[in-house]
């Protein structure tokens, strides 16, 4: 009656939904780099001093340690919704809002850490294809935004890393690909909590091409042998270990690529969580090459956990970050 939505949803235009966290992203001010990403420590957390607001100083010390290994780092933040489909959101939004995630780009090559841009690929695939990039009552992305975000990333692996090109032989697969129809219920209509919320919002069908590899004859597995480990949050769980499996974004890398990757998905635990699971899973550095470290765009800002500055295996971290 009331067309009212819940606390953590926004009814958008032509029947789409939002999850309100990624709008609220948007309609931050630009970061004041001065501010945001001043270099300092200033919580003491299990007798640890960390800086748990501040993405840029957790990433640049994951990278340093990473370094120490031999291992590089990649980073890619995933636009969220509402950065690629503005338009939809309502009369009272911005067409086309800045994006704050575009300072956060340029932070990223200030400090000579690499990434690569997913916001700039969504709206190229926006302009040039018809198909939605994502699901109209869920924060996700379509199967089609999932393969744009997979090639691009692809492709900038194959430009600037050379080993991309002889990975170790044993571990070379040919992946083919199979259509598979899924039905997604959107999560942010189940977040509404409305009564008869499933048949007010119909859940959407989509085709889903399952990556299949046709050496082991059997769909997509991670290999965690592979000189590549993934980081990532539910933007690289759905389609993969969920309906219909082996869809997902590290999937289709994989299959650009011509092998398997390593993974640690956690569902909105990007910005720590994933990597207190590798500090206790020292193992899935064995032997890689680079890590890849992705999370939605609106964690810069509200990630689960903050950006918590973390010991991996042999290493310290001392007061003051040194």
């Amino acid at each position: 009656w009331f067309r009212d939505v819940g606390a953590k949803a926004l009814r958008g235009k032509a029947d789409w939904l939002f999850y309100r966290p990624d709008a609220e992203y948007l309609m931050q001010p630009p970061f004041d780099d001065a501010r945001f990403y001043e270099n300092t420590y200033d919580t003491l957390v299990d007798g640890k001093w960390v800086n748990p607001r501040n993405p840029l100083v957790a990433i640049r010390r994951f990278r340093d340690q990473l370094k120490a290994k031999g291992i590089d780092l990649l980073i890619i933040p995933i636009p969220g919704k509402p950065d690629v489909y503005p338009e939809l959101l309502g009369s009272d939004f911005p067409s086309q809002p800045t994006s704050p995630t575009l300072r956060f780009y340029e932070a990223l090559r200030r400090e000579s850490i690499a990434t690569v841009d997913l916001h700039a690929a969504m709206l190229v695939a926006k302009a040039a294809f018809g198909g939605a990039l994502y699901l109209r009552r869920d924060t996700h992305w379509t199967p089609i935004g999932l393969q744009v975000a997979a090639q691009t990333i692809a492709a900038d692996l194959r430009k600037n890393l050379a080993w991309i090109a002889s990975p170790d032989s044993t571990l070379r697969r040919r992946y083919g690909l199979k259509t598979i129809a899924v039905d997604r219920f959107g999560d942010i209509a189940e977040m509404t909590k409305i009564p008869r919320r499933k048949e007010i919002f119909p859940a959407d069908r989509v085709a889903a091409e399952q990556v299949w590899d046709s050496t082991a004859k059997a769909p997509y597995r991670d290999d965690p042998a592979s000189p590549i480990l993934w980081l990532g949050d539910s933007f690289s769980r759905i389609y993969q270990t969920d309906d219909p499996k082996s869809a997902g974004v590290i999937a289709h890398v994989a299959r650009e690529l011509g092998f398997p990757l390593a993974s640690i998905v956690n569902d909105g635990g990007a910005s720590t969580v994933v990597r207190q699971q590798l500090s206790r899973k020292p193992e899935l550095l064995r032997g890689k090459k680079l890590v890849i470290w992705t999370f939605v765009e609106r964690d810069i800002r509200f990630g689960d956990k903050g950006w918590q500055i973390l010991d991996l295996p042999g290493d310290s971290i001392k007061v003051g970050g040194q």
